[in-house]
């Protein structure tokens, strides 16, 4: 069971009101990805299939404030001194396997997820994925707004903006994506990791200069993947003689 004493609203400064503000669009958003079926529960009602997932998600939207900050701070210390290459998905599942207050529900999720089938998960991923972006857009206009006022601290809105920014990048790729290769475990890893990020910075357990740090891999994540693509294209135009 997570344990934290004194348990409060964490800084005062810019980036920590807007997160503070949006803690509940942070929570919904790192559960969209880490089980899409949440995101998911108005297409299985559509499918008739929403009483299979339904006491298990039910939990999930229950939790109060208290109890979904105590999960993200426990989960947020998976990414304390890592690099996107380690193995996050391994740190993930054992550090919910301590979680007893969702541990259990998140292991029934998985299990019940086995039995839809590759198009109704496809259509499940694309509206969590969808949902998220939107989540995050609210996050950026608020950012956004808050740039004009008189003595914010612009450096850390700018990164924290351009984080979020890359990751509806990131969301708008695998959104492209064909059935077979939507939401691999690079994409999974990254949207993870980046949304548990944003909240170490947010709870003090990163500094500012290893967010900055992060920014520059998350950048040179997506110049890889636009060089890579470049070369996919180079090849065609090859091969059409173009």
């Amino acid at each position: 069971m997570i344990v934290m004493e004194n348990y409060n609203l964490y800084g005062s400064g810019s980036v920590n009101y807007i997160l503070n503000s949006f803690s509940s669009d942070m929570f919904d958003g790192i559960t969209f990805v880490m089980q899409p079926v949440v995101g998911g529960i108005d297409y299985l009602r559509y499918m008739h299939k929403a009483y299979l997932f339904q006491k298990e998600i039910n939990t999930i939207s229950n939790f109060n404030f208290e109890t979904r900050e105590l999960i993200i701070d426990a989960l947020t210390d998976i990414v304390i001194g890592k690099t996107l290459n380690e193995d996050l998905e391994n740190d993930l599942k054992n550090k919910l396997s301590e979680l007893d207050e969702i541990s259990e529900t998140f292991k029934n999720l998985e299990h019940l997820t086995q039995g839809v089938d590759q198009q109704q998960l496809h259509h499940i991923l694309r509206l969590s994925l969808i949902k998220l972006n939107g989540r995050i857009s609210s996050i950026r206009d608020e950012i956004n707004i808050t740039m004009w006022n008189k003595g914010e601290d612009i450096d850390q809105l700018l990164v924290l903006d351009q984080i979020f920014y890359l990751i509806q990048e990131i969301i708008k790729d695998v959104l492209n994506e064909p059935i077979n290769k939507l939401f691999d475990s690079t994409s999974h890893n990254v949207l993870i990791f980046s949304l548990l990020y944003i909240e170490a910075f947010h709870r003090n357990k990163v500094t500012f200069e290893d967010v900055q740090d992060y920014l520059s891999e998350l950048n040179l994540i997506g110049y890889n993947e636009n060089q890579n693509q470049n070369l996919k294209n180079n090849s065609i135009f090859e091969v059409l003689a173009i």
